[in-house]
Parts: structure tokens; sequence; C-alpha cells
């Protein structure tokens, strides 16, 4: 009873579920530019399918399937050195007939949250024993801005077919 309650649940919310390995990875390039010099959280980017996703014989996931996502963090750069942050997660694909199929970022290859260069003077020049050197390294920093990041259209990533946290065992997770 509670399975076809959930089913029923699915169905009526507009998100289908596939008959295909959550953890199948799907490779997706960008449909936008998306730059943390610009970009606000909560903001929208497009990607698509490279390839149909196929299970057996059978086309799961046609071949150029929009999929959208969202900014989760953006942070221009700033003053001092400071570097733009963008990070952004993959959401949904919006499937030919009406569905939505939520996704999940393949972070064991995918790179989507990255930072910019500080561009600072190194360190290591402030230390130096000349006199105005670190003084003169302090005040370029404070000036000079750090680089933005840009995550351009074409840029190519992997995401997983679900949304459900099972799909958290397809993710490797490295020893500390």
């Amino acid at each position: 009873m509670h399975l076809i309650l959930a089913a029923t649940l699915l169905a009526m919310s507009g998100h289908a579920s596939l008959e295909i390995n959550p953890c199948t990875v799907i490779a997706v390039e960008m449909m936008d530019d998306v730059n943390s010099a610009d970009a606000h959280p909560g903001d929208f980017f497009r990607f698509q399918t490279v390839n149909a996703a196929t299970s057996g014989n059978r086309i799961v996931i046609p071949a150029r399937t929009m999929g959208y996502g969202v900014v989760a963090i953006a942070a221009p750069a700033g003053r001092g050195g400071r570097p733009g942050t963008l990070v952004l997660e993959p959401r949904y694909f919006d499937m030919p007939d009406g569905s939505r199929v939520g996704v999940v970022l393949d972070h064991n290859a995918s790179d989507l949250q990255r930072s910019g260069a500080s561009n600072n003077a190194p360190g290591y020049l402030g230390a130096i024993p000349i006199p105005g050197v670190g003084a003169a390294v302090g005040i370029f920093n404070f000036f000079h801005n750090g680089k933005n990041i840009e995550v351009k259209r074409g840029t190519v990533f992997t995401i997983f077919p679900s949304d459900d946290p099972s799909v958290e065992k397809c993710q490797d997770h490295p020893a500390l």
C-alpha cells in the first residue's frame, strides 16, 4: 500500500523515476556561461546530455535532454586579493514526456565548485628584510582584486540520474 501511494505521489509531483542504475555516469555540458562576477545564489543555469543514456538496448535519457541547476554559492573577487567563488548544483532533467528526473553531481570527476586565484604577490616577499618591500607587498595585495571564476558554455561535467540519498554510495570517498 505504501509503495503504491509513494509511486502515485511521485507521479503527481511531476517527478519520474528511471529504469536505470542510479550510479550510471552521464556526461552533460553547460548551455550557459556562469561567472562569479555577476552570478547570484538562486540563479538557474542550463545543461544538456552529451549522449543518450541507455539501459540494456533501450534509450532511457535521449541525447540533448535539457537539465537545470542552481547557483548555490557565488561571490565575486574583491580587494585584498580575495578570489571569486562559485558553486553550481545540477538539479533535474526535463524529460521529453514532461516529467522531471532529479540528478546529483558526480563529485568523482566533476568540479563545479571553484575558487579563483588570489593574484597576490607571494607572501614570502613581505618577509624579505629589505626596507619597504613588506609594506609594498601589503599595499599591492590590499588594492589588488583576486580572479573571478567562469564556467563556460560547453564545459563538460558528469552527473548521476537520481536525487535519492542512496546515490551517496556512488561517490568516491577517499580516506582522510
